[in-house]
């Protein structure tokens, strides 16, 4: 799998051909959709509540090893991060 730098390099490189008045806009949105297709998300570090909120209520039900629980807990909030950040 390739580094975090070297995707956003070659999505940066991919998404602007122009030598002048880039589109940065358009390079962002390259960078973002090249980590998200190499399985990738960028969330904050400390979650909004309302995803805390909407985690606590999704939590899974049954018995689950804690290794389990964590998986699907991380999973939960990643993916619904970006409902919950502006």
């Amino acid at each position: 799998m390739p580094s975090i730098q070297e995707i956003i390099a070659q999505s940066i490189k991919d998404a602007d051909k122009s030598f002048f008045n880039e589109d940065y806009m358009k390079q962002a949105k390259s960078v973002v959709d090249a980590l998200r297709k190499s399985g990738l998300e960028v969330v904050p570090v400390k979650p909004p509540e309302e995803l805390v909120t909407y985690a606590s209520e999704n939590i899974p039900l049954g018995r689950l090893r804690p290794t389990d629980f964590i998986r699907t807990m991380y999973s939960t909030m990643v993916a619904n991060a970006r409902k919950f950040v502006s």
